[in-house]
């Protein structure tokens, strides 16, 4: 910790003119100041770290298979479970339908098959079966006449 009374006895050494004594205590207290401001930015990147360390944590997803990661809106992934597990490494799967194999540990993931039928459904489209509300013909008649009334 710095002294700041040693500044005020440096100022009396200057005007009772003990330079050399002055200048003395002035290198001291540069130095433990340099010191200091080497320990803050040492703790000021330590800071930084855990606040990394805490947003991941926060933001670091399991969905049962891959870790994911979201930034925002944005899910970033799929990451390999085993390299987040075993050394807190975010290892990128890659992309694909097929089985996905980390570069890194040679885990094999296999894609679930639900999931493709899922996005498949999603992409073909809705399908309306007209066949399921034929009416007969009775019925066909009755609302033809109510509307031709309602017109008339």
């Amino acid at each position: 910790m710095l002294d700041y009374s040693k500044f005020k006895e440096v100022s009396e050494l200057f005007l009772k003119g003990k330079n050399r004594e002055a200048k003395h205590l002035l290198k001291e207290l540069q130095s433990k100041y340099i010191s200091l401001c080497d320990q803050v930015s040492s703790l000021k990147i330590q800071v930084k770290e855990y606040d990394d360390i805490l947003h991941f944590s926060k933001n670091l997803i399991f969905d049962g298979n891959y870790y994911w990661l979201k930034t925002g809106s944005v899910r970033h992934g799929p990451f390999c479970a085993e390299c987040c597990k075993d050394e807190g490494m975010l290892v990128r799967l890659p992309h694909g339908n097929t089985k996905k194999i980390c570069w890194r540990c040679g885990k094999q993931y296999n894609v679930h098959p639900s999931r493709q039928t899922q996005q498949r459904e999603r992409t073909m489209g809705k399908v309306i079966p007209l066949h399921a509300h034929a009416t007969s013909s009775d019925e066909f008649d009755e609302s033809i006449t109510e509307k031709q009334a309602i017109h008339d």
